[in-house]
Parts: C-alpha cells; sequence; structure tokens
C-alpha cells in the first residue's frame, strides 16, 4: 500500500497494479452480407410544414380574343322648313320647331346629311351645308308649299 491511498481522494483509483491482464487487439471479422430483409411498413405521416415564400410571378400569358362590338348608338336631326317659291337658301331662321330643330349643322358635326324635297332625296351635288345655312345649287326653287328636310345622322 501506498502512502497516499488512505486520502478518500484516492480510493478507487485505477492503477496498472490493480487492472488485471490485458488483452493484445482482436483481428477484424470479415462475413458475407445477407440478404436484404423485407421492407416495413409505412409510418405515419408527419404534421405539414410551415408554407415556403411565395415564388417569382410568372411570364404573362396569350392575350384572348377581342370581344364583341356593344351597340352603336345614333341620333336623328331633322330641320324642317317649306319653300316659300323663290329663296334658294334657308337658315336657323327658316327652321319651325314644332317639327324638329331650327338648327342646320355643320357637315363636320355630324356623320351624314340627307336633304329631301317634297319627300324625295336629293343628290348630293345639288345642294350645299354648312353652320346656319342650307343653299341649293339649282337656277328654280322649289315651288310654294314643297316640304324642305334636312336629315342629320350622327353614329356616336
Amino acid at each position: 500500500m501506498k502512502r497516499n491511498d488512505k486520502l478518500s481522494i484516492n480510493k478507487g483509483k485505477i492503477e496498472p497494479e490493480n487492472i488485471g491482464p490485458t488483452f493484445s487487439a482482436l483481428p477484424p471479422i470479415y462475413g458475407v452480407t445477407g440478404a436484404t430483409g423485407v421492407t416495413g411498413t409505412t409510418g405515419v405521416t408527419g404534421a405539414t410544414g410551415t408554407t415556403g415564400a411565395t415564388g417569382a410571378t410568372g411570364i404573362t400569358g396569350v392575350t384572348g380574343p377581342t370581344g364583341g362590338i356593344g351597340p352603336i348608338t345614333t341620333t336623328n336631326l331633322l330641320y324642317y322648313t317649306f319653300s316659300d317659291g323663290e329663296k334658294l337658301i334657308y337658315t336657323d331662321a327658316d327652321g319651325i320647331a314644332q317639327y324638329g330643330t331650327t338648327n342646320i349643322l355643320s357637315p363636320t358635326e355630324v356623320s351624314y346629311v340627307n336633304l329631301f324635297i317634297n319627300g324625295i332625296l336629293q343628290p348630293q351635288p345639288f345642294y350645299e351645308v354648312s353652320t346656319g345655312k342650307l343653299t341649293l345649287l339649282d337656277n328654280q326653287p322649289p315651288s310654294q308649299g314643297s316640304s324642305i328636310i334636312l336629315q342629320f345622322i350622327i353614329i356616336n
């Protein structure tokens, strides 16, 4: 016994003389690997994880077909007067308000202008229209009492 063996701090201390016999290392053992066993049953599905970040926006798709044409609205305005058998020029002042408008519109403000004398459509070269004025390009005026209707069509 050594002199420090009686101290409580040294109790249970492992020394070479109290270890017992030592053995040399064993050589490795190599054998044939056996066949893989049967796969076991699938386990329970785990809880859903947190949602990941939103991905980048994809490319823009192909443009769809053009939609149908909506309703086309029109406005029909009529200027009425009657021939006195002498005049070839008529103005806003000659218009009869109870039948329609008393304004002769500019052809640039409307889509179409038509002139009817006694209900008969007149060819375009036979008259001129400007703001507030209708000029008949004939050397003879319509007979007295003949209706003169100037039609203005506006396509919106």
